[in-house]
């Protein structure tokens, strides 16, 4: 009895105070949800990228707004249909059975040490308990049954309200599964789709293996979809407040578009939309600027979804990218590597797909064999001036080794030929004071030294 005390201690102190600041809502409640199976709706991202830029989508009877028809950017909520709550089959356990999540609960709160009885969820907990605002397994059932009748009345704002509550009145079970289901959809319906895509969030972090996980992935795809077409009508500061319109979230639109493609591979890695939403994501980093974030995404297609329809766009655009990403013969080589073994491996692997980008295939892979010469001869060159003539030597015997077919592998031949009697290094005009300093101290001479072919030492 007195281990119960003080954990409902905390509780008390904080009772005067709840009771003053809220009033007990009306008992509304609600019911078992039912199954949900509905084909997901397909969002080809990345038509435009490789010159097929689809029509905007024609809405299916609601009427796009004069803003939303001048901009071509439709509400993705627009092209979607409605839920059928009627389809669901949820069976919720018995009160008082092994199963029920109001039992187990009971458990865990007995063996609940005093410490944690007073984290601040815990008491909130246990304020909204004795306030009455408790689990109650009678509640939530009505509550949603009445949001579903709202919700088939397509009176989406008031079942938002109704799932709301049935969610919070009967916690860890299938019937909060669904009523944070069709609260996301109510928000979904309502245009509100930063709330929509937090509530669908919530959905999928308390239960990962959800039912209706398919539709939920689908509904956070399109609203990144159409945030990231929003800001491509209107870009816009990342710390530029939005104020007015609901539809989009208050900072930040387009990275709140990449977050939401995130989550959808992140919470269904191997399910169909996932290769579609990482290659979603390397689209919207290509076409706003970003290369390099662009490049690891289109690898990630590459890498982890073989199987992906958007192999042959990945690579084509993942090789775009890392020559993007490629600074300068005098800069990192790996990018311009990389594209290099991207570019052939794709002309060996998919011959008879590539299709007209073939022969722009080809034509990159010979412009990055000639900058990859041209970066060896840009090397030797330094070291030519330098006087290090050993070095020197060195990569133009590497152009004329790696890059036998370019106009640098001539020019390597001639300077090679000039140069052949010259001393490895410069003449040391301090040899006596260098010679005082300890072994130890010195660095090996350059032709000693190990030398990449393909970067400075």
């Amino acid at each position: 009895m007195f281990a119960h005390a003080l954990k409902l201690l905390p509780a008390v102190v904080l009772l005067s105070w709840a009771v003053g600041c809220q009033s007990v809502p009306p008992l509304p409640n609600g019911t078992n949800p039912q199954e949900y199976n509905k084909p997901v709706a397909e969002h080809p991202l990345w038509d435009r990228l490789m010159g097929r830029d689809p029509a905007p989508p024609a809405s299916e009877g609601v009427p796009a707004t004069e803003n939303q028809a001048a901009s071509g950017v439709v509400p993705t909520s627009a092209t979607e249909p409605v839920t059928d709550p009627a389809t669901h089959t949820t069976v919720v356990p018995p009160a008082g059975s092994k199963d029920d999540p109001l039992t187990k609960n009971k458990e865990e709160e007995e063996e609940t040490s005093f410490l944690d009885s007073l984290s601040p969820s815990r008491i909130a907990k246990n304020v909204k308990a004795m306030a009455g605002y408790g689990p109650d397994e009678k509640i939530a059932r009505a509550a949603f049954k009445e949001g579903e009748s709202l919700y088939t009345e397509k009176k989406f704002e008031e079942a938002a309200a109704k799932f709301s509550t049935a969610a919070s009145r009967w916690p860890d079970s299938p019937l909060e599964e669904d009523a944070l289901f069709l609260m996301g959809e109510c928000y979904f319906f309502t245009d509100q789709y930063t709330k929509a895509n937090d509530t669908y969030g919530k959905l999928l972090k308390k239960y990962e293996f959800s039912r209706h996980l398919d539709k939920t992935v689908a509904r956070m795809f399109a609203i990144g979809r159409y945030w990231e077409q929003v800001y491509d009508v209107d870009p816009h500061w990342p710390i530029t407040p939005n104020l007015t319109d609901n539809k989009r979230p208050m900072f930040d639109t387009l990275g709140h578009s990449i977050k939401a493609y995130e989550q959808v591979r992140l919470n269904d890695p191997t399910g169909p939309l996932a290769d579609d939403a990482v290659m979603a994501t390397a689209n919207s980093y290509f076409t706003h600027g970003r290369y390099e974030e662009a490049a690891y995404n289109y690898d990630q297609i590459r890498k982890e979804y073989p199987k992906s329809e958007h192999q042959v766009p990945a690579r084509l655009l993942g090789v775009k990218s890392k020559m993007e990403v490629y600074q300068g013969s005098m800069y990192d080589g790996t990018p311009l590597k990389e594209a290099g073994e991207m570019a052939q491996e794709t002309l060996t692997q998919f011959p008879d797909q590539l299709g007209k980008e073939k022969s722009r295939l080809v034509q990159t892979k010979n412009e990055i064999v000639a900058e990859q010469a041209a970066r060896d001869w840009a090397i030797a060159q330094f070291y030519e001036k330098k006087k290090f003539y050993g070095a020197a030597r060195y990569y133009y015997a590497e152009v004329i080794k790696s890059h036998p077919q370019t106009e640098y592998a001539v020019k390597a031949r001639n300077r090679l030929e000039e140069i052949k009697d010259y001393p490895a290094e410069p003449t040391n005009y301090v040899k006596q004071l260098t010679d005082l300093i300890p072994s130890s101290h010195k660095t090996l001479p350059l032709k000693q030294q190990p030398l990449s072919s393909g970067a400075p030492p």
